[in-house]
């Protein structure tokens, strides 16, 4: 009895799955005994009309499922879905509430920088804690929106703030938090720089403040003194936990959470401080900074043409926890069902250059890495002893590799390894992926 409970939704899974290519089958065998009825019975055959009659009916079956399934059926559903969403919660609606995401992961699945800056016209306005995925991953989409008139105003907390030092300590004492600030604020000063000193007549502004305080919460708003404005911020203020923390999307509506939103982010723009000049801080004039992230640099070894080829974003597990800047990275977007229940083994690197005699200036050497089920890691042939994973542990493995980087090249190579799920049901039961990040400072 339970085995026969077990199936019934995989049948149904599998049609639904398939329903394009069934109603395609159900067209093209009407069509084909519609065609060839007249080569299967004579002319005068009673059997002739009805064979061909039931074969046309079948036809239209085909071409009426088939016309559904392209064109209908999503429109139907979205539309439904939109209806559903305001009977149910009238109150959501009447705010301005366009989505509710549990965490950063569900966000950034949902919606990507590229695709919510598309549209922006005036204004993008970023507040955060360190902004460290900002100043890597979307840093040249952000010097293209400044040059092409928008003005953009970032938003993150001053290292030299008691609150960094509070939430550094409520983190077991470990510099992370500080670096990641201070990493964002090199990369993004040097990014003003390069757009001021190389674009002197660019029409759109970059703007950088810090503040010293506890934020109230992480925002991005887009063109919020337009009528169709946008902010996404999180639900609750960042106080040093490891737990996720979920995110809201709002439009403006009259007596909505969109102006609540909107005074709270100007409340605090206008008590920040300006980062001057868009120069290094003191403490950091003779350090040069260099990130290397998971993502489009990354490559893996295919075997069957013994070359190594780009790596793809994965997608992503919704127990996985990132890595700020970085993204989770595959041989190809998933894996199959076949490759879930066997295992899998790849090889993954990634390499930056050391300019010459800077090997006994560096400061910090330090990489970040999880991986699902777990990997091995190779810093210029040599093997790191102790494996790495821990795609859902609260904080990543963080690894000093300083003593094993050489002048020029270096690469980075990860063996990863998922385990065989006999047992798995569909692919997402045993997924596999690889996220890290490599930050290296030296100084001048």
């Amino acid at each position: 009895m339970n085995n026969n409970s077990a199936e019934l939704p995989s049948v149904k899974a599998w049609i639904r799955d398939r329903i394009v290519i069934l109603a395609l089958l159900i067209l093209v065998f009407g069509a084909i005994g519609y065609i060839s009825a007249g080569q299967f019975f004579e002319a005068k055959s009673m059997w002739l009309h009805p064979v061909r009659e039931f074969a046309l009916l079948l036809s239209l079956i085909g071409v009426v499922s088939l016309g559904y399934e392209l064109f209908l059926r999503e429109l139907s559903f979205n539309e439904y879905k939109a209806a559903l969403e305001e009977i149910v919660n009238p109150d959501a609606v009447r705010l301005g509430i366009q989505g509710i995401y549990k965490n950063r992961s569900e966000l950034g699945q949902r919606n990507t920088f590229e695709g919510l800056f598309k549209k922006v016209k005036r204004e993008i306005f970023i507040g955060g804690t360190s902004l460290l995925s900002i100043s890597t991953s979307s840093r040249e989409l952000l010097r293209e929106k400044v040059l092409g008139g928008i003005t953009v105003k970032l938003l993150l907390m001053d290292p030299d703030s008691d609150v960094v030092e509070m939430i550094t300590r409520q983190g077991g004492g470990k510099p992370t938090f500080l670096n990641e600030i201070k990493t964002s604020l090199m990369l993004l000063q040097k990014l003003q720089e390069e757009i001021e000193f190389s674009n002197p007549g660019t029409k759109g502004r970059f703007l950088i403040h810090t503040y010293d305080a506890i934020p109230s919460h992480s925002f991005i708003s887009l063109d919020a003194n337009d009528a169709g404005g946008i902010i996404i911020a999180d639900i609750g203020a960042y106080l040093g936990r490891s737990h996720q923390r979920p995110s809201m999307m709002v439009t403006r509506k009259k007596n909505g959470l969109f102006e609540h939103w909107q005074g709270l982010n100007d409340s605090m723009w206008a008590e920040s401080k300006v980062i001057i000049g868009g120069g290094p801080r003191k403490e950091e004039v003779d350090t040069k900074t260099t990130v290397l992230v998971s993502g489009k640099d990354t490559e893996y070894y295919d075997a069957s043409s013994d070359t190594w080829r780009a790596a793809s974003l994965c997608e992503q597990n919704s127990k996985w926890r990132g890595v700020k800047g970085s993204q989770w990275v595959w041989t190809r977007r998933m894996i199959t069902l076949e490759e879930a229940r066997t295992g899998s083994q790849h090889r993954f690197r990634a390499k930056f250059h050391l300019p010459p005699g800077k090997l006994q200036s560096i400061v910090r050497a330090e990489m970040y890495v999880r991986s699902d089920d777990t990997c091995h890691v190779t810093v210029n042939d040599v093997g790191l002893k102790q494996e790495y994973g821990g795609a859902e542990y609260p904080d990543p493995f963080i690894i000093d590799i300083e003593k094993y980087l050489v002048d020029g090249e270096n690469i980075l190579s990860f063996e990863l390894i998922n385990y065989a799920k006999p047992d798995a049901f569909v692919p997402e039961d045993n997924p596999a992926g690889l996220i890290y990040r490599f930050h290296i400072e030296y100084r001048e």
